[in-house]
């Protein structure tokens, strides 16, 4: 064997090897995103669980505007199925941006719950509405405790795809970018 051929094969290998750890490392970053998606996945259900709870404390408050609760209930539905979407699929932004704008809407159904119970005494009074309302609070400080170890995770898979070399490697294999999770905090 020639020196020329030995010099080819090995700047084949150390090609092959940098492609191989290249793509290894953005599989372990879109890893990190669904592990750290899993924390939050958690704190999403345990709010929706507690959206249902809410809405069936005031539903003998809001009797006459049931409209309010069923839009409640309706938005914790479509809520629940972006949740599952990204679950399938962390790293996918448009996944992550459907569920985000489903949390915006259901926190202006929750918003509207408040309002509509605003001119009742009894049911801001209700000691069971407002235990759930306080829970409801430490799981959003929970979810954007989350939201921001997700959006870290994000943030370094992004970055990772935007580095030459590795940015070859994302390109040739179909890697996007991913999008950062944020909820809002002022919903209960």
């Amino acid at each position: 064997m020639s020196t020329k051929s030995i010099v080819l094969l090995a700047l084949l290998a150390l090609t092959v090897f940098w492609a191989v750890g290249g793509y290894n490392r953005l599989i372990r970053l879109k890893t990190a995103i669904g592990d750290a998606f899993s924390a939050v996945d958690f704190q999403f259900k345990d709010r929706h669980d507690l959206l249902l709870k809410l809405a069936d404390a005031a539903t003998e408050y809001l009797q006459y505007d049931p409209v309010t609760l069923s839009e409640l209930r309706q938005a914790r539905s479509e809520s629940s199925t972006a949740q599952d979407a990204v679950r399938a699929r962390p790293s996918h932004a448009r996944f992550v941006q459907a569920l985000m704008k489903a949390e915006q809407n259901l926190d202006s159904k929750l918003v509207n719950l408040w309002a509509a119970g605003a001119g009742n005494s009894a049911m801001l009074a209700d000691p069971k509405i407002l235990e759930l309302a306080q829970q409801l609070s430490g799981i959003q400080s929970k979810l954007a405790f989350g939201c921001q170890a997700f959006n870290i995770n994000v943030s370094h898979f992004n970055a990772a795809q935007r580095q030459f070399p590795t940015l070859l490697i994302a390109r040739l294999f179909g890697f996007t970018a991913a999008a950062d999770l944020a909820i809002g905090q002022d919903s209960a």
